[in-house]
């Protein structure tokens, strides 16, 4: 069944980042700051709207509204334009423009509608599949506008007093209103319902997982309820709205930078759990190496020893260790700055609903806008707060892990250098002991040849001198018939002289060299001492 709305109202509030952060500008060099305002052209354009934005350069850091002459009464830019139908009939429109900066981001209030009145003439009911003209070529959804603090739509229209009194059909009602707008014929492709209430006396309708990026983002239906018998709309839902329009564009901007900061930080979840399976696998693997090294390696003092490629494996991934504990605690540090993000743009969201409550009569109900209040953002807060316990628990194992294993290694490098210190010292011991016994051999090398060439110098030169007649009368007192002339006096004793003779001076050569060898020895110890 096809159902008659009045006034359909399209309204975009989308939010942008005045800057990345610099981590984030590395993952996007080309970042377009102007996003919304080249959105914002490109969507007028397929209105016909001629109206541009003519925008202040203003600082970062404050909220104000970016329209030149604006002022705080009137930040709104007034829109005109057509809309072409279906049936190839063109219909005219009217909207507002409300460019704002939000302390470091940008926002686009952009609304377009059919008028409720045109020349002082109510305008004609209209089927509800005008919502199907009201976003040519998918121009509202996120898949175009892509900004990076995300989007959220709301679609309004007046019920006639015909389906005012059937609250039933009120929910078929925001589902064709939802799906004409995103163009799906098929009831089954319409995003899930995540809640629905009142707001101001209206019915409105919330449909998509908050925490969850779809095609269709964020989008919100809320009727109006207020025409009376003689046809005249007046519904405190749309006269609330239109004056806490600024309220509402602030609410949905804190709701969406908690958003945004859950979604990023489950990305960063995803990451460092990545990284803590990543480094417990080679502590892992570090500690089955080590108890394996030890079960087929002992060291001569009965000690488990690791073998040297061991080693060299544990040096290695101790290079490794430290650059992904790193990057582990820069996850760690982005999810505390994404808590803090979230815990702050939730207080924001409850001071603006706060102000809203204030303005309006004690019995307002505004349960439908509490609900992110007290379920979506406690809910979000509570997770990251669970992560960042679990890893920061994990972060201290891993850092006792770490300096466990960089013990071993030092404790085994350590032995190593002992060992190794230790045979360098043997081997400078043996060093000087063979230099010891070469030097000891040299000397009695050195004492032979003293002793013999002494011996045989003092030889040769004993035996040049005249010694006939101290023999001779050696000879004659031991043998009065001897003599020494030869060879008159018979050959025996020309023979004795002879050998006398030269073992005489053999004799006097040994004693020599044995006393220039004595002497040599004691000049070579003094100099040694």
């Amino acid at each position: 069944m096809t159902y008659k709305i009045y006034a359909p109202n399209i309204h975009l509030f989308a939010f942008h980042l005045r800057n990345l952060s610099s981590s984030d500008s590395q993952a996007d060099t080309d970042y377009d700051s102007k996003l919304l305002w080249h959105k914002y052209d490109q969507i007028c354009a397929k209105f016909q709207i001629q109206q541009k934005l003519d925008l202040r350069d203003v600082a970062e850091g404050s909220r104000i509204a970016l329209l030149k002459g604006a002022t705080k009464d009137n930040i709104l830019l007034p829109l005109e334009g057509k809309l072409s139908l279906n049936h190839g009939k063109r219909i005219k429109i009217t909207g507002q423009a409300c460019p704002l900066q939000i302390y470091d981001s940008y926002a686009l209030g952009l609304n377009i509608r059919i008028p409720e009145v045109e020349n002082n003439q109510k305008t004609e009911d209209v089927d509800l599949t005008v919502f199907k003209d009201f976003n040519p070529d998918q121009c509202f959804l996120p898949s175009n506008i892509n900004s990076s603090l995300g989007q959220i739509l709301l679609l309004t229209a007046w019920l006639p007093q015909k389906q005012q009194q059937d609250s039933h059909v009120w929910k078929e009602i925001a589902d064709q209103c939802v799906q004409n707008f995103l163009g799906e014929n098929d009831q089954d492709n319409c995003p899930p319902l995540y809640q629905e209430g009142q707001l101001f006396g209206s019915p409105i309708f919330e449909y998509g997982i908050p925490d969850q990026s779809q095609d269709y983002g964020k989008i919100f239906v809320w009727l109006f309820l207020g025409e009376d018998i003689n046809g005249n709309y007046a519904a405190r839902a749309e006269e609330n709205f239109c004056w806490f329009y600024q309220y509402f564009i602030d609410l949905f901007f804190d709701r969406q930078k908690v958003i945004k900061a859950y979604q990023i930080s489950r990305e960063v979840y995803s990451d460092a759990y990545q990284g803590y399976q990543d480094i417990k696998q080679i502590i892992n693997e570090t500690i089955d190496h080590r108890l394996e090294a030890c079960a087929t390696t002992q060291s001569q003092d009965n000690q488990r020893s690791l073998s040297d490629d061991d080693l060299l494996e544990f040096k290695k991934k101790l290079r490794i260790l430290p650059k992904l504990d790193l990057n582990y605690s820069d996850w760690l540090r982005q999810l505390e700055s994404y808590s803090l993000t979230m815990k702050i743009n939730a207080h924001n969201y409850s001071e603006k609903l706060q102000q809203i409550k204030a303005k309006l009569p004690k019995d307002e109900d505004l349960s439908f806008l509490s609900v992110f209040e007290h379920k979506i953002s406690p809910t979000y807060q509570n997770q990251i707060q669970i992560n960042l316990s679990y890893f920061a628990h994990s972060s201290a194992l891993l850092d006792k892990a770490i300096s466990s294993i960089r013990g071993i290694v030092e404790i085994e490098q350590a032995e190593r250098d002992r060992a190794l210190e230790k045979a360098l010292r043997d081997k400078e011991e043996a060093d000087r002991a063979r230099d010891k016994q070469a030097e000891k051999q040299e000397k009695r090398l050195q004492l032979w040849i003293t002793f013999v060439g002494t011996g045989l110098a003092v030889s040769g030169i004993s035996s040049q001198t005249d010694a006939k007649q101290p023999l001779e009368a050696i000879l004659i007192e031991l043998d009065r018939k001897g003599s020494l002339d030869c060879p008159e006096a018979g050959f025996y004793p020309c023979l004795s002289y002879s050998v006398v003779f030269v073992v005489f001076h053999i004799l006097i050569g040994v004693g020599v060299g044995a006393i220039a060898a004595f002497i040599l020895d004691r000049i070579i110890n003094r100099r040694s001492k």
